[in-house]
């Protein structure tokens, strides 16, 4: 099989996942005007090696927000309450390479569940947990990324989120997974960006910062990449 979104990620030197949001339940609507193919076309061309789209309706998406993006060429996770092997198979037709598991939501087995079912169809698992409670005992299979919510998905991701979430959550988190480890949401200057890859993130997950400066999302997505570069090793 092949994963891309995992990867892509992998081989970044700037590992930066760079995210849609059509819809923040803080700021409210984040495109203004803004087409999803031409703001995720500024990213591909800024450089971001992987893209991210939050299709429910909580945040104003759609699936067909998938395809628009997916045209750039680069691996796209589907941001979305997936709870089944039926909403596995409806994200690969529209075209995304990834899918989020939310430990918040779902059942420390039906979470390994469907990352086992999401590998056999060739979509990379992108795992969520927020807490050392729901990290506990979690053994995902490899090929899934695990990621650190800095956010509070119970109060409807309202509150700042930050990246001090995952720093005091890394080595927890390295422990129950020995692959890929990403820091997502809250993440709101380049500064946090730096710190979580510091820490010993693999990846960081971006959206409403790009989208609510007073930049451009190109421009913006070039300074939060930049934090994300990972420091070069000699050869």
């Amino acid at each position: 099989m092949n994963y891309l979104f995992h990867d892509r990620l992998a081989a970044a030197q700037a590992p930066l996942i760079a995210e849609i949001k059509p819809h923040s339940p803080k700021l409210g609507p984040l495109l203004d005007g803004r087409q999803v193919a031409d703001v995720a076309q500024d990213y591909a061309e800024a450089g971001a090696p992987c893209l991210s789209v939050t299709t429910g309706a909580w945040h104003g998406g759609n699936t067909g927000m998938i395809n628009d993006m997916a045209q750039t060429g680069l691996p796209v996770l589907r941001k979305d309450f997936i709870t089944s092997e039926r909403h596995l198979t409806e994200s690969l037709d529209a075209g995304a390479s990834a899918v989020l598991l939310t430990c918040t939501l779902l059942r420390r087995a039906d979470v390994v569940r469907l990352a086992e079912a999401a590998l056999k169809h060739g979509l990379t698992p992108f795992v969520e947990a927020a807490s050392a409670k729901e990290l506990e005992g979690l053994s995902l299979p490899s090929g899934a990324i695990l990621a650190i919510n800095n956010r509070d998905i119970r109060g409807k991701e309202v509150d700042d989120g930050g990246v001090e979430q995952s720093e005091a959550l890394f080595d927890m988190a390295r422990a129950q997974h020995a692959g890929l480890l990403v820091s997502a949401s809250g993440l709101t200057t380049p500064g946090a960006v730096t710190r979580a890859i510091a820490a010993g993130f693999d990846g960081v997950l971006v959206g409403t910062a790009l989208l609510s400066g007073a930049g451009t999302a190109a421009d913006a997505a070039r300074t939060y990449l930049h934090a994300a570069s990972k420091p070069m090793v000699p050869a």
